[in-house]
């Protein structure tokens, strides 16, 4: 006879296995869920490493493009418009000055901006930059340069060697280009950009470049002249200015949808913002460009070749001395503190800056991905800067929460390419 086994599980074996299952299953979802936070602070530590790259070397091409095509000195008298809305409006060189390459400011305010564009407010203790130069526009014409020569025996308007492909012919209504021209001279070992402007009319300082060539006063008079043109804007409203700007700072929109939620309040964004061309004495405005988010400070130095033992400036090419920007009421701080009163001579020169000035080092304070809560920095306080080879350095003091996030030091240190030896 054949039994069957009709034994099957009990309640108690039941009810083991299903614990035993509810046990494994809360162990790997807590490790699913760990494993997702880490990811996610590490994507978004990837992200901010990634702003960081791409901003940054934005930002460093940009330096080394100061001072590209800007004129030393004007045939005439001229009237131009820059920024109309503070802070920017505090580093013009307008209305009738000779543009600094690069003009800044050191620990500014929690200055309030309405631009226009965008409405911020800068994080307090941060520096200021504004660059200038012709290549810094955004638009390809800021890209061009040509040059334009004196041929004996060819009367009427002469024609540019380059940059002729889909230029217009004088008089037809398509946009043209607009072009700043320069006349160089080179004589006792001193370069001279000298701006070639219209003596009837002191705001109106630029020419159209058309394929035919320029119209006068713009052309060489002289055999021995070679003129310059460098593209400024493509339009057919009024240049505002001899060259492009851009400003670099930290600051917060006043739009909350537009700050990340996953910012430290403290913190704001590295911003690229170009000054457009104004047509009216209210100043231009400036186009925002958002470059690297959760920025907590930015610091400038300057390195100086402003003294080679027998008191003059840019003569060695040697890298003297360094110092901020000025600060409030005209300060700066410099090391060595001898050479202070050179330096604040030249950031407010432009041939002195054109001379002396050979290294800008840029600081960036940066929070690293999301807050995390297991985290806390081991320090409080936080090296802005290279106090030993610099001698100067800012300390951040990190408050309140700020300690449970990651911070990331970005420096850049950039030779300009295109102030007195390039030109």
């Amino acid at each position: 006879m054949i039994s069957h086994c009709r034994k099957g599980f009990t309640l108690i074996e039941l009810i083991i296995v299903m614990v035993v299952f509810m046990v494994v299953l809360m162990i790997t979802g807590d490790a699913f869920k760990t494993l997702l936070t880490q990811m996610t602070k590490l994507s978004k530590s990837e992200e901010s490493n990634i702003e960081g790259v791409v901003g940054l070397e934005m930002f460093r091409h940009d330096l080394q493009q100061i001072g590209y095509g800007l004129p030393f000195s004007y045939q005439n008298p001229i009237q131009y418009i820059e920024a109309g809305y503070t802070p920017a409006s505090t580093y013009n060189d307008a209305p009738s000055g000779v543009p600094r390459a690069i003009v800044a400011g050191d620990s500014v305010g929690a200055v309030a901006g309405a631009t226009g564009d965008e409405s911020t407010t800068l994080i307090a203790g941060t520096d200021y930059l504004a660059l200038k130069g012709t290549t810094l526009g955004l638009n390809d014409t800021a890209q061009k340069w040509t040059y334009e020569p004196y041929t004996s025996g060819i009367t009427g308007k002469l024609k540019p060697r380059i940059w002729q492909t889909n230029n217009l012919t004088e008089g037809t209504s398509t946009t043209a280009d607009s072009v700043i021209v320069i006349k160089k001279t080179f004589s006792n070992s001193t370069y001279e950009n000298q701006m070639i402007t219209d003596p009837g009319n002191q705001y109106i300082y630029w020419a159209r470049y058309y394929k035919s060539g320029l119209v006068d006063p713009y052309q060489p008079q002289t055999k021995e002249d070679i003129y310059y043109l460098y593209g400024i804007k493509k339009g057919t409203t009024d240049v505002g200015m001899p060259f492009n700007r851009v400003d670099y700072f930290v600051a917060k929109p006043s739009t909350a949808n537009k700050f990340p939620s996953f910012c430290h309040s403290n913190t704001g964004i590295l911003y690229k913002a170009a000054v457009t061309h104004a047509s009216n004495t209210s100043g231009a405005k400036l186009i925002y460009i958002p470059l690297l988010d959760c920025v907590a400070d930015m610091q400038v130095v300057f390195g100086w070749d402003v003294d080679d033992g027998q008191g003059n400036e840019g003569q060695d090419g040697k890298v003297d001395t360094y110092s901020t920007p000025l600060g409030s009421g005209g300060a700066v701080t410099t090391t060595p503190s001898a050479n202070q009163a050179r330096v604040v001579n030249a950031l407010g020169d432009a041939a002195k800056l054109r001379k002396s000035l050979k290294i800008i080092k840029v600081y960036l304070l940066a929070q690293v991905g999301r807050k995390d809560t297991g985290y806390t920095a081991s320090s409080t306080n936080l090296v802005v800067g290279d106090q030993t080879v610099d001698g100067i350095s800012k300390t951040y003091a990190l408050t309140g929460d700020m300690v449970n996030y990651r911070w990331k030091l970005y420096r850049l240190v950039v030779r300009p390419q295109n102030l007195l030896l390039s030109q």
